[in-house]
């Protein structure tokens, strides 16, 4: 009798969780509703960890020291599964990543209560943004500035600010290596970034989705554009800078490789 009375609880008790979770997963959302979201960005290297002063070998045979890794994050945009997308709004849009600075997440507020499938977003700044002057965008220069993402007014943002120190076979003796990503008069070396949720991002009031998304500095240099840093060696041999030209551009594509979603937390008062 007790074995009876035992399994009939035990069916009530997986009968009620299962409708419990099927009515979390099917609940009607209500579209004149808004959530926040968070985006928390883990950086690392092909695989490892990014740890400031750490070494990393890459494919080309050059081991870097990285002693900076920053980066600009505009313009995100959540897209559901039938395709429709919400813009965040742009004048809201511009963040910066940084590892020395312990800056690596993104907070969002007054989102759509929704099911979102996919995110974009850019890796720097755009130019319709940058043309609308720098009054249009004090508070985001400033901030900007602080923390080493922009050369002037006149040559704009740097998307990306890489740095560090390398050695190789033919440079045995420690370089310093700069790799600051940005647009110039030659080319506009903006890029979108569209990447696939594995789990769907649950918006809802109250409900905060934590989408955790890695970020891969090795990409940088050693994507699908193989780039050696001691074929950029100044003349007098000090240092190894990459700022504009062809390079660039290369880096540029391989950015766009750079990050993947690793997880989504749902629910409220998620965090990465």
């Amino acid at each position: 009798m007790k074995q009876n009375i035992k399994a009939i609880a035990l069916f009530l008790f997986t009968t009620s969780f299962l409708i419990s979770c099927s009515s979390d997963d099917t609940a009607a959302i209500d579209e004149n509703t808004f959530g926040e979201a968070q985006l928390y960005f883990d950086n690392g290297v092909n695989g490892d960890k990014l740890i400031l002063g750490a070494s990393y070998t890459n494919s080309n045979n050059e081991r870097l020291t990285i002693n900076r890794l920053n980066y600009i994050i505009s313009n995100i945009i959540f897209i559901k599964s039938d395709g429709t997308e919400y813009v965040y709004p742009k004048n809201k849009s511009y963040f910066i990543v940084s590892e020395e600075s312990g800056i690596n997440m993104i907070n969002l507020t007054d989102i759509p209560a929704g099911d979102y499938k996919q995110i974009k977003f850019g890796l720097g700044v755009d130019n319709q943004r940058y043309l609308e002057g720098e009054t249009a965008q004090q508070e985001f220069w400033d901030y900007a500035t602080s923390l080493d993402m922009v050369w002037t007014w006149s040559t704009g943002y740097r998307f990306i600010n890489f740095e560090g120190t390398f050695t190789s076979d033919s440079n045995p003796e420690s370089i310093n290596f700069q790799v600051h990503q940005g647009s110039n008069s030659a080319t506009d070396n903006y890029r979108e970034i569209m990447l696939n949720l594995p789990t769907t991002a649950r918006v809802r009031m109250g409900d905060k989705p934590s989408i955790h998304i890695i970020a891969d500095a090795n990409v940088i240099l050693d994507g699908i554009n193989k780039i050696k840093l001691s074929d950029n060696i100044n003349q007098a041999g000090t240092s190894a800078a990459i700022m504009g030209g062809e390079n660039l551009v290369k880096i540029a594509a391989n950015t766009q490789a750079m990050f993947k979603v690793d997880h989504v937390h749902n629910g409220s008062g998620t965090e990465h």
